[in-house]
């Protein structure tokens, strides 16, 4: 052909990218991309003229042509996905993609959000926006409590708090736009007005409404009613994705199964269906926009769920549950913001721990926060970190049998000892108390039981235990300090009931079973 590459002739090939140029050694740049190999050697206009126009992003063009030239391959966070997609393009995938995969998982943290929400389309192949937008909606509470979230541009905090973020209420939003527009509040005030338009004001209740109002901000906007007019009506209320969800053992055949239901605040039961065992399911943790890592038994165990393909994958080896503690720590905590941390015993005195030792602890979200609960070394004393801030903790999670289930609402954590007690210890006031519900009627034992509560906005802590026939659920009215019993129809003889827990939850793609549709005030 006309444009075939002569091999004892090294002509240059000008390059225009966006506003560079670059002269390249046609033979070297053919030797080493298929893409200007396969150009060349077609007889196309440009192996004839010798330049070649393309459009890619200008930092990531000019990584790949140093590569080219010195064999040394620059990859940065601002630029990876754009430069595996090029490379994509330049028919690379194996070598240059290989890399940015490598480079993006094992490097992205919540300091890149800013980095990378530009960069991520429906379809780029290193990681799609959505799933992105799924790692930021579910752990969104943890991100606004970070100095990374507190030094975002503008624009990354709009395309943060246009999702359909996880929260407890809209409330949780005003107050993340408040400590944002604070940090820096000289040059962000002005910024406020559009920033509260992101607030979906049809969903604020009257408490919380008073609250915002009292603000020395709000009270010097002038538009303040227009802006909550002018919101209009949201379709989705972000503060509805809070379920108790049931995993039970299903016997079909040799592959393992789990049968998933959903209940809402009042108990309410929606099936879902059977989700087939697939240990094939990526283990990254920013991984999917189907999938949901759960965690229960007091976090001490999880499993990720693909809600699409009916399949999942468990959480609950000592390596898979302390990595998925090593990656919170390495991608969120580790740029929380420094809090008021504080360590004590958990006892009537609320003595202070300056150094906390421990092989034996719980990390449990709070609604914004990781407090950890744990018991001394030596004395096997109870005690908690509020919240805990240094990562070492999370690197160094190991699964262990505990002798105490731990679960947190509000301010207030509620543990269960081996002995059955039943201990509440508020770590804002340090008030303490310790029952004993369960010692005159126990039809269970302690490693038979899970205890778990939504992180706010309720007032039950659930006790499940998981050996009845018919799944007899202890629920604990925190508002009137008193036990009840109530019963669901979570197991029988048939099935082993596996887990009971709290869980933020997206439904978009969640297909309840038999045509089922979802809770009224869903």
């Amino acid at each position: 052909m006309d444009g075939a590459i002569d091999e004892n002739c090294d002509e240059k090939v000008k390059i225009i990218n966006r506003e560079c140029e670059y002269d390249v050694s046609k033979k070297l740049i053919c030797s080493k991309v298929p893409y200007f190999r396969n150009m060349f050697n077609s007889g196309l206009k440009e192996s004839k003229q010798n330049v070649v126009k393309l459009d890619f992003n200008e930092i990531a063009f000019d990584s790949f042509i140093n590569w080219i030239l010195s064999d040394f391959l620059t990859i940065k966070m601002d630029m990876v996905i754009f430069l595996n997609e090029m490379a994509d393009y330049l028919m690379m995938r194996g070598y240059i993609s290989s890399y940015c995969h490598e480079f993006f998982h094992c490097n992205f943290n919540a300091d890149y959000l800013p980095d990378v929400l530009p960069q991520v389309t429906k379809v780029s192949k290193l990681i799609k926006s959505e799933t992105v937008d799924n790692f930021i909606c579910r752990y969104f509470l943890l991100i606004a409590n970070t100095n990374s979230f507190l030094k975002y541009p503008v624009e990354a905090v709009e395309a943060i708090l246009k999702l359909d973020l996880m929260i407890y209420s809209e409330y949780q939003i005003f107050e993340s736009i408040m400590k944002w527009v604070n940090h820096k509040k000289d040059s962000r005030l002005q910024t406020l007005p559009h920033l509260l338009s992101y607030v979906r004001w049809c969903f604020i209740d009257s408490v919380d409404l008073s609250k915002i109002k009292d603000n020395e901000y709000i009270k010097n906007l002038l538009n303040f009613g227009s802006i909550i007019s002018s919101s209009g009506e949201s379709k989705f209320d972000r503060s509805n994705q809070k379920f108790f969800i049931t995993f039970i053992d299903i016997i079909d055949g040799e592959i393992p199964k789990v049968r998933i239901h959903l209940y809402n605040d009042k108990m309410y039961s929606l099936p879902i269906g059977d989700f087939t065992q697939n240990d094939d399911i990526s283990l990254e943790f920013v991984y999917g926009d189907r999938t949901s890592d759960i965690l229960f038994d007091s976090g001490t165990k999880g499993i990720r769920i693909d809600w699409i393909n009916h399949t999942f994958r468990w959480l609950d080896s000592e390596f898979l549950i302390s990595t998925y503690y090593g990656d919170i720590g390495r991608l969120i905590i580790k740029f929380q913001i420094n809090l008021s941390e504080f360590s004590c015993f958990l006892d009537e005195n609320a003595t202070e721990l300056p150094n906390p030792i421990s092989n034996e602890y719980l990390l449990l979200e709070s609604n914004g926060k990781i407090i950890l609960i744990g018991k001394t070394r030596r004395e096997k004393k109870l005690f908690g970190i509020f919240p805990v801030l240094n990562h070492e903790w999370f690197q160094g999670f190991r699964k262990r049998k505990h002798s105490f289930h731990a679960t947190v609402l509000d301010n207030v954590v509620y543990i269960l000892t081996k002995d059955l007690e039943f201990i509440e210890f508020n770590y804002e006031t340090r008030s303490y108390n310790k029952s004993e519900p369960f010692k005159y009627d126990c039809a269970f034992e302690f490693d038979s039981v899970y205890l778990t509560s939504h992180q706010t906005k309720d007032d039950m802590i659930i006790l499940v235990d998981k050996t009845s026939e018919i799944g007899r659920i202890h629920v604990y009215c925190t508002k009137r300090s008193k036990w009840t019993y109530n019963y669901a129809d979570i197991s029988n003889d048939e099935f082993d009931f596996t887990a009971f827990t709290a869980a933020f939850l997206s439904l978009k793609n969640i297909k309840p079973a038999f045509g089922h549709k979802f809770f009224p005030t869903q």
